[in-house]
């Protein structure tokens, strides 16, 4: 009956080959035991893992360091560089000289300015009127309309900005 079926089943169970719970003579654990041997071999080759951590390290290091394999040779972009820098050097030694011994007219001063532009000191270029359409005497509250101030010289009838009656 019961009895045989369990003996045939407990033939064909493996049986556990783990003794960590079970204790030595001297009523130690085998579990705590093996813990503590694994333990001192951690130790022991803790100095080890740390020297080969630091030569990994150096390692890196020197491959971030090290300078890279391709390089690129031209000799007509390096003359290039070469005359771009020697211009600029001269042109910032030409326009040191220029500003230190004041060779600078105040005419050519002038000449960078505008050429609608009166360089007179004093006076004010007239304001354009009739600049929107339809505002013709927002501006100046005693000037008049474009079309009764149409005379040929005054500025904005030259330019062409007011609307043609």
């Amino acid at each position: 009956g019961f009895g045989s079926m369990l003996r045939a089943l407990g033939a064909q169970i493996e049986k556990t080959t783990n003794r960590e719970a079970c204790r030595d003579l001297s009523g130690r654990r085998l579990r705590d035991v093996n813990h503590e041997k694994a333990m001192a071999e951690w130790v022991k080759q803790q100095a080890e893992r740390e020297a080969e951590k630091e030569q990994r390290r150096l390692e890196r290091l020197q491959r971030k360091l090290a300078e890279p394999k391709h390089f690129f040779t031209n000799p007509d972009y390096q003359q290039q560089c070469h005359e771009m820098a020697e211009r600029l050097e001269d042109s910032v030694l030409k326009g040191l000289q220029a500003t230190s011994s004041k060779t600078v007219s105040p005419e050519s001063g002038d000449s960078r300015k505008r050429p609608g532009e009166s360089g007179k000191n004093g006076t004010k270029s007239r304001k354009r009127k009739c600049f929107w359409l339809g505002l013709e005497g927002l501006d100046d509250p005693d000037s008049s309309d474009c079309e009764d101030d149409s005379e040929d010289d005054s500025p904005h009838a030259s330019d062409g900005s007011c609307p043609s009656g």
